[in-house]
């Protein structure tokens, strides 16, 4: 077997898999086999016998690459593989926490909030309270108790170092929103990770259970780690050091998160005697694709040296489509697409772009043409309010402390429960310290309910009748039957008759979901089947099966790969986003997302950008640098405003400015001299000071105070503007 394991490797390839002993940072550019090194090596140290399944742990971060990295395991050993633990990080946390959880006060059944569920106790909390939404909107208090998190910065801690009126009521939020999760039997989605470096850090009896178990530990996507993650696999490393990290910088695009890119560039210091080894060969794009990438991502500063190459020769010149408008650029790009691919292997192309928003010209195109489509990474198929809906009642069933769950499901569908008498059980419970469901279960003996109890009756027996049957019944026919009780499908079909049947095929997706769930589970239980579904992501529901073109944001195309790829939208202040333009560490972040979007195509790559684009009633646009900084001779222009090609020899490029015959300029001017602090003169508005520069060149927008007029936001191109001080 150890022929089959590495016979096909190339010689970097074959170090990877084969070096055993000690830290090791696998540098992996973006189609150079990385999954392939990772399923190897683990095959290997099993079959070399140098540790059993479980006391492996390998992490990454998506369902969908830890399934298929599990797949190929047990096909290179030629069969199922008990106990092995491939997973995401988060996942591997909830399964740890689920056996150790009394030791942080928690019991074994609790919940996982997903971003909903722990938006909506933010702002019960804030509205709890007494504070008001516009003053602390509860998104951004969400988001800075995150933030907090992430940096182990607990709410009491941050209590303490809470400074002024607005940080002072963030802390009595956090203080709150915490309180709260314990006394619900919950955790978020950060609590997974930091409640588990706690655990293993401040509990010597299991972190050495832990450190003891795992010989070694495999980490996946190593770039996008945060802080908590890093501190997880430190806290779980035992004596032996044996960690292999696989990753790349120059895909690291995941820092508005917390995806720290220093864990990467600084390996070698934290884990002395790091071995480094570098996958350079790419397997997956043309060597015009790849000289595309490269001539972007070597501006940047924060990177590891290396040069990616491939036996692939040529390819087509990549191909820049300018055009007029957003809506101009939605029918020209679906038109290319008609025209070079004749409507077949849609499922091999995808339409990139940097926000969401960008998707709506496109779709209206799409439909026009009536070529088939799919956008992931919109609203998650768990997210749906249906979905919602018969989650929260599965979640009450396993955890009925989950307050945020009784509020969802204690009137739907309807009981006759209004906003007033769920207010009263929320007064009740707090002054008697209980949950909202004990005071529904007391209703009858409570005078401030008198005569409401009935209400609450059926819905206590429904939860009653399903927690004495979730520990026995298989989950699927847990489902349908707690569907049938709810006859929830005729509630569908009456609510709303046009939107009512795509909601009853998404009860009937989830119930097909969960059957495959239990066909591949040996206890396939309810608890585990909640734990397993809290952690999906959007890009778990990706299926390249159906002949479809697909749309999504480059942060979503992260592990994919397509024929043809289409990247649209390359304007200053859009790609690269408008705020990253003047902070450098934004700037390169930027550039790694068009780096990564790039290295998705494997035979065409298609740029677009737009003259105009309506942007927060802005309409110019000019070119994204990204354009500037691709080599001419890779590029065949066509300006379909002009209806004009250029081949690369046709293209001249010298210096700081990068111009095509059609006319179009990239021209980039630093204007030292119109920043921020500085003493203008406009020949209407008359002297003023600058309080804020954004962009640069002809997007430069400026903020200005003028004296007896106020604050006025102006394009300095063309403003006519004199600096005098």
């Amino acid at each position: 077997m150890t022929n089959r394991l590495l016979q096909d490797l190339n010689e970097a390839q074959y170090a990877a898999v084969t070096t055993a002993a000690g830290p090791l940072l696998v540098i992996a550019g973006a189609g150079s086999g990385k999954t392939r090194v990772l399923t190897r090596r683990l095959a290997y140290l099993l079959q070399q016998r140098l540790a059993h399944p479980h006391e492996i742990l390998a992490v990454t971060f998506t369902n969908k690459a830890a399934g298929e990295m599990k797949s190929r395991v047990e096909a290179l050993m030629g069969g199922p593989v008990p106990e092995m633990n491939v997973s995401t990080f988060h996942s591997f946390c909830a399964r740890l926490l689920r056996i150790e959880a009394q030791h942080l006060g928690f019991n074994s059944h609790f919940t996982i909030f997903d971003d909903i569920d722990s938006l909506t106790l933010v702002k019960n909390c804030i509205k709890e309270l007494g504070f008001l939404e516009n003053q602390f909107p509860s998104r951004a208090q969400q988001k800075k108790i995150s933030d907090a998190k992430n940096k182990l910065i607990s709410s009491e801690k941050f209590a303490e170092g809470a400074s002024g009126y607005f940080e002072s009521r963030t802390a009595a939020i956090y203080r709150l929103y915490q309180n709260r999760l314990r006394a619900f039997n919950c955790m978020d989605f950060d609590d997974l990770l930091v409640n588990t470096v706690l655990l293993l850090r401040e509990n010597e009896t299991v972190g050495n259970k832990y450190r003891s178990r795992f010989k070694y530990l495999l980490v996946d996507e190593y770039q996008d780690t945060n802080h908590v993650q890093y501190l997880l696999l430190k806290h779980l490393l035992g004596e032996h050091h044996n960690i292999c990290v696989v990753g790349d910088e120059d895909q690291s695009i995941y820092g508005w998160r917390g995806a720290d890119i220093s864990n990467i560039l600084n390996f070698e210091k934290d884990f002395p005697g790091a071995r480094i080894i570098k996958l350079e060969r790419n397997y997956r794009s043309t060597r015009v694709i790849l000289r595309t990438a490269s001539a972007v991502i070597k501006n940047n500063a924060l990177r590891k040296e290396k040069t990616l190459w491939t036996d692939i020769e040529g390819g087509e010149p990549v191909q820049l489509l300018l055009v007029d408008s957003a809506e101009e650029e939605a029918a020209r790009v679906i038109e290319t697409i008609g025209y070079h691919h004749n409507g077949q292997d849609l499922k091999e192309t995808v339409i990139l772009y940097r926000t969401n928003a960008q998707s709506r010209p496109f779709e209206e195109q799409l439909r026009r043409h009536d070529i088939p489509y799919q956008i992931v990474g919109g609203i998650s198929f768990y997210e749906r309010k249906e979905i919602k809906d018969l989650t929260a009642y599965l979640r009450m069933i396993a955890n009925p402390r989950d307050d945020i769950s009784f509020e969802r499901t204690i009137n739907y569908p309807r009981r006759g429960i209004g906003a007033k008498t769920i207010s009263d059980v929320t007064e009740l419970a707090r002054q008697n310290r209980v949950t909202y469901y004990e005071i529904a279960r007391k209703s009858g003996n409570l005078p401030a309910l008198a005569g409401k109890d009935k209400r609450f009756e059926s819905y206590v027996a429904l939860i009653e009748k399903y927690r004495a049957l979730k520990d026995t019944t298989p989950v699927d026919i847990l489902i349908q039957d707690l569907v049938e009780d709810l006859d929830l499908i005729a509630v569908l079909l009456e609510e709303d008759k046009v939107t009512g049947p795509t909601r009853v095929e998404n009860i009937e997706a989830f119930i097909e979901g969960a059957a495959e769930y239990a066909r591949a589970e040996a206890e396939p239980y309810l608890d585990k089947y909640l734990a397993e579904i809290s952690l999906f992501t959007s890009v778990d529901q990706y299926k390249d099966i159906e002949n479809k073109l697909t749309m999504m944001t480059i942060h979503t195309a992260k592990g994919l790969e397509f024929d043809n790829v289409y990247i649209v939208g390359l304007e200053e202040g859009l790609f690269p986003l408008q705020r990253a333009i003047t902070e450098p560490a934004e700037l390169e972040e930027e550039r790694r997302l068009f780096y990564v979007a790039a290295t998705r195509a494997r035979k065409r790559l298609f740029l677009s950008s737009a003259t105009t684009r309506f942007r927060f009633g802005e309409v110019e646009s000019i070119p994204s640098r990204f354009i500037r900084e691709i080599d001419t001779d890779l590029l065949e222009i066509r300006d379909l405003r002009t209806m004009r090609v250029y081949t690369p020899e046709q293209t001249v490029f010298s210096g700081k400015k990068h111009e095509q015959l059609s006319g179009v300029h990239y021209e980039y001017e630093e204007d030292e001299l119109m920043r921020e602090g500085r003493i203008v003169q406009h020949p209407t508005f008359g002297r003023g000071k600058i309080i804020k520069a954004e962009g640069f060149g002809e997007s430069l927008r400026l903020e200005i105070m003028f004296s007896g007029i106020g604050v006025k936001k102006i394009m300095a191109k063309f403003a006519k503007l004199k600096v005098i001080g």
